[in-house]
């Protein structure tokens, strides 16, 4: 999962966790945070049960590979149990993260992205910087800018395509 900040990326994901936890059997899920700033996760996770957050400290936005993002996810899934894996990760550093995950792990996924409003601006003629290009380019979903899911995300508020991973533990789906 990724996407610019206040585009709807963590209210997209809370929304399909708790469709997970709803289910029978109500699933585990995971979640590896390597955005910065202030989330409203740790509410969440009071509010929904079976949930796991982790954050991942990126030294590098353009070396994820320094910050071991497989190894992280690899423990947070076997620490947790999780059915589900989601990680969340900036828009710079989503390509190396996904390069890595499918150079050591190798693990079903799904590259998700919420553009947000910024990034629906500019028009698809324009030409794209690198980074953007190549992230919409492994995109399985991009996720349509609504005024739902970014509409608590003003500046000073608590903020809501990157991943999530179907783990060993159960059916293999993924999404980023």
């Amino acid at each position: 999962m990724s996407g610019p900040p206040r585009a709807g990326k963590t209210r997209w994901l809370q929304q399909r966790i708790r469709t997970l936890a709803a289910g029978t059997p109500p699933a585990r899920c995971a979640v590896l945070l390597a955005e910065e700033g202030r989330t409203r996760w740790e509410n969440f996770v009071r509010e929904v049960p079976r949930v796991a957050v982790h954050r991942l400290v990126l030294p590098c936005l353009c070396c994820p590979g320094l910050a071991n993002a497989p190894s992280a996810m690899q423990r947070l899934a076997a620490s947790s149990g999780a059915d589900w894996l989601f990680v969340e990760v900036p828009a710079l550093a989503a390509a190396g993260v996904i390069a890595e995950f499918d150079r050591v792990l190798g693990w079903p996924r799904q590259v998700v992205i919420c553009p947000g409003a910024a990034w629906e601006a500019v028009p698809r003629t324009a030409e794209l910087p690198f980074f953007l290009s190549h992230l919409l380019a492994l995109a399985d979903t991009v996720v349509p800018h609504s005024p739902e899911l970014a509409r608590d995300n003003l500046p000073g508020a608590a903020r809501m395509p990157g991943a999530f991973f179907k783990t060993d533990s159960g059916p293999a789906r993924s999404q980023m």
